[in-house]
């Protein structure tokens, strides 16, 4: 049996471009697009509204599934090795029986939803990110270079 496990979650964007991100630490979602959030100009990326950063941004869904996916393949691996233990066993005087698979559990399906977020362009990198309406019309940290951005209005 293999020790390593590994699989990809593809997180689905809005028609903007930008996928749903939560920080762990005060729960604010936002948004940016992948090709920010992964650029090499980026060394690390704020919340917007606390202006803490943290080393990942996954939402609770993309968790949800991330378990539900891993638990599914963690006993459909274990349930061959049973499986191939039971084929070894099977005429000896000890024999085992390795019984029914267990049932998978549902993967959640992923939204790109959350459409209360407005497009803010940061004053000093001019890159865009979603932030809460109610941060785009006061202040928040641009999540990508981490400079506080007032509304002028």
């Amino acid at each position: 049996m293999s020790d390593n496990l590994s699989f990809t979650i593809e997180i689905p964007s809005d028609e903007d471009g930008f996928v749903l991100l939560q920080c762990p630490q005060c729960g604010e979602l936002f948004k940016l697009r992948p090709g920010d959030y992964e650029s090499d100009d980026v060394l690390e990326v704020c919340c917007p509204a606390c202006g803490i950063a943290s080393e990942n941004y996954l939402t609770e869904d993309v968790i949800d599934l991330a378990a539900a996916i891993c638990k599914n393949k963690t006993f459909d691996a274990i349930h061959k090795e049973m499986k191939k233990l039971e084929r070894q066993t099977r005429g000896k005087a000890m024999s085992f029986k390795a019984g029914k698979q267990p049932r998978p559990d549902n993967e959640p399906v992923l939204q790109p939803s959350i459409d209360a977020l407005a497009i803010t362009t940061c004053k000093h990198c001019g890159k865009q990110s979603k932030v809460s309406r109610l941060l785009s019309m006061s202040k928040y940290v641009c999540p990508l270079c981490g400079v506080s951005n007032f509304n002028d209005r």
